[in-house]
């Protein structure tokens, strides 16, 4: 079964947004983001997941890329901040119980920069992690 994703990369002064998800098998850091609900947009999915893993409003700036997972395509959104909260942990309303969102925490552009997801927006905002444009406060 397919189904596409979207996921947000969040950018506030020199740093980058991510949940953290355990699994049986091991937990990893990631950007905020899931898959699409039947008839949406990537653009209105992305604006959904964040609300619900992070708790915060965005609005899309801009696409950064594609790619394939697994499931499907996915692609990640340049977003902005719609108000100053704080991001506190949401949860996955399809996993029920079984929550596998555990943390969300501002990380350091430079301590994530070989990070697959983490690496593209660096490529895709055509920057490195000193640049001025990602210590604003853009997100």
């Amino acid at each position: 079964m397919t189904r596409p994703r979207a996921f947000a990369a969040i950018i506030k002064n020199n740093h980058i947004l991510m949940v953290k998800e355990n699994y049986p098998d091991g937990s990893f850091w990631t950007l905020p983001g899931g898959g699409l609900e039947e008839g949406e947009s990537f653009e209105d999915a992305v604006i959904r997941e964040v609300k619900e893993e992070v708790n915060l409003d965005v609005k899309v700036v801009k696409y950064l890329f594609s790619g394939r997972y697994s499931r499907g395509e996915e692609r990640c959104f340049l977003v902005s901040l719609l108000n100053d909260r704080e991001p506190t942990l949401g949860y996955d309303p399809e996993a029920g119980d079984n929550q596998t969102l555990s943390e969300v925490k501002w990380h350091s552009l430079e301590s994530m920069k070989d990070d697959l997801h983490v690496s593209r927006v660096l490529k895709a905002l055509h920057t490195s992690s000193n640049n001025p444009f990602l210590r604003q406060n853009e997100a």
